[in-house]
This record gives structure tokens, sequence and C-alpha cells, in this order.
């Protein structure tokens, strides 16, 4: 009897990308027509099987496929670009299904992506988007004219407002407190 894998998703508006968690996969079978997809392989003695219903209809013919040495990673587009509420068709909790919160992204996610940076910034360069620099002078940081002056600032004469400290000659008499312990000399 074939083994259930362990399946990961994620989602975009327009693909489902799942992972398929099985080391050293050999795949037998890997279709998906409408709303069904069908994994089949094997690794090393053990056969693994998985049959999912899915929320709605997939573009089967243009799934694509990578095999790592622990996964599979699938991507299927969807047939209308759509945000779905779930992966299945039937509401419920499985066991082998958990989402890939390292590749998901949610509606609003993705209207920050298409927009210049956030809350109207323009964050420039980098892999990511993000250029620091950029950001900082745009917020009024370092180098941007933004930092307040700070040569007005009268600190002289503070240390009249300050009391002087006493001493006090009783605890000086008594040395350090030992607090119940034993001092080793």
């Amino acid at each position: 009897m074939a083994k259930q894998p362990a399946v990961l998703w994620a989602q975009r508006e327009s693909n489902i990308l799942l992972t398929i968690e099985v080391d050293d996969a050999k795949i037998d079978d890997l279709k998906a027509e409408g709303s069904k997809l069908h994994f089949a392989g094997s690794s090393h003695s053990e056969k693994y099987e998985a049959t999912m219903e899915l929320f709605d209809e997939v573009k089967g013919d243009e799934l694509k496929k990578a095999n790592g040495t622990r996964f599979i990673e699938i991507s299927i587009p969807k047939k209308e670009d759509a945000w779905w509420p779930r992966l299945l068709k039937e509401k419920g909790k499985v066991h082998w299904l958990k989402v890939d919160f390292s590749k998901w992204k949610d509606e609003d996610e993705v209207d920050d992506e298409k927009a210049p940076g956030m809350g109207g910034f323009d964050f420039g360069g980098g892999a990511d988007g993000f250029d620091l620099n950029s950001y900082m002078s745009k917020m009024g940081g370092a180098g941007a004219g933004g930092i307040p002056d700070l040569d007005g600032f009268d600190d002289e004469g503070a240390e009249d407002d300050m009391p002087e400290l006493e001493e006090n000659d009783d605890e000086e008499a008594k040395g350090p407190s030992t607090s119940g312990l034993e001092s080793k000399a």
C-alpha cells in the first residue's frame, strides 16, 4: 500500500505552489486535470501516492516541476486568476497538508510589490528592492538634513542643578557589607 506524502502549499493569484516531501523521489506519475492533481512515486523501497481534489480548476498542461534530493516542487497555473481560500475543495484539516509560509503571499503583499516601495517611498536598489541609505535619506536620517541641530543645546550649567553627593562616614567605618558571606583572605 502506498503512503501519503507530506505536502506543503502556497499560492499566488495565478499559481499554486506545492512541495511534496519525499527523499530521493522517483516520479512514476504526475498529472493535473481539471481540479484534480495526482502524484505517484517511490523512494528507496517505499511507494507514495496522493490524489487531491483542488479548490478550483488548474491548467494541468502548464504544470512545472523540479526535483530536489528531499522534495519535489510543483507550480501549477490556476485556470482563473483568483485567491483561493484553501487548497482543497473540501473544508477541513488533513494531517499531511501544511502551509508553506516561506513561499506564501497574501493579496495585500502583492499590492505592496506592485506599488513603488512602502508607504509611498521608493526604496530603490537591492535584490529585495530595499536600499537603507535611500530610505534613511527620505525619512530625514543621516546626511539628509533631517537631523536636528544640537549645537545650540546648552548643557553648561547643568551640573549646577545637581546636588552634591554626601559621604556617609558611618558606612565607610563599617567597611564593605558581607551579607552573611565569609571573606577569604
